[in-house]
């Protein structure tokens, strides 16, 4: 009952974002944009989870294996929108080379799904770290900025928490932790899409609005 409940919240937490992105006319920010397409599609994937339908059980692992393809992808796609930086775009590029270079090597399986989602969780781990000590290094800071802090401390708190949703479940699956993982993984969900959520609607403002004051 505990999960049913969290997976309904963070569930319907996973569309603020859009939402937010929506009602706020942040439509020339695409790193905004990014962020919460990331989680509206994570509620997406979710969603079925709740209701338990049979054709959903029968596809899931190919909707985990979709999945893990393009979550780090959409992280470092949305660095590269914020911070307007080349290395972004070529640290992109070399997942999706990696990301490939498995496939082929491995299949598309979750031999090689395990070893992507891995090292994606770490990359989007370290940059979510590297996003925070730059907003602390600096005195004083622009709403962009306030936004940027609230993604990265919601997207630590998710990642940071998914390493032990990935070692429970992709490294060492049992039945018997997999109710306590389930919680960890919808927790980790409901807190960083209410920190995200509270950084865009504090702190997000477009530029067309900006320009008209």
């Amino acid at each position: 009952m505990l999960n049913l409940t969290f997976s309904i919240l963070a569930v319907t937490l996973c569309f603020i974002p859009i939402c937010l992105y929506w009602w706020k006319k942040l439509a020339p920010e695409k790193s905004y944009l990014i962020i919460a397409l990331f989680w509206t599609i994570n509620g997406i994937t979710y969603a079925p989870e709740i209701f338990h339908w049979t054709w959903y059980n029968n596809i899931t692992n190919q909707i985990t294996l979709y999945y893990n393809l393009i979550d780090a992808p959409i992280i470092i796609l949305f660095f590269y929108f914020y911070f307007r930086k080349k290395f972004f775009l070529n640290l992109l590029f070399a997942f999706i080379v990696f990301e490939a270079i498995m496939i082929t090597w491995k299949g598309f399986n979750f031999v090689s799904g395990n070893v992507i989602i891995g090292l994606g969780t770490l990359i989007c781990l370290v940059l979510n770290i590297w996003g925070t000590s730059v907003y602390f290094r600096k005195m004083q800071h622009n709403s962009s900025e306030n936004v940027l802090v609230f993604v990265n401390a919601g997207l630590i708190f998710y990642y940071g928490l998914f390493t032990v949703v990935y070692f429970f479940n992709y490294v060492t699956f049992s039945k018997i932790t997999l109710p306590y993982v389930t919680f960890i993984n919808y927790f980790s969900i409901c807190m960083a899409t209410g920190l995200i959520s509270f950084g865009l609607w504090k702190y997000a403002v477009s530029r067309y609005r900006e320009e008209r004051v």
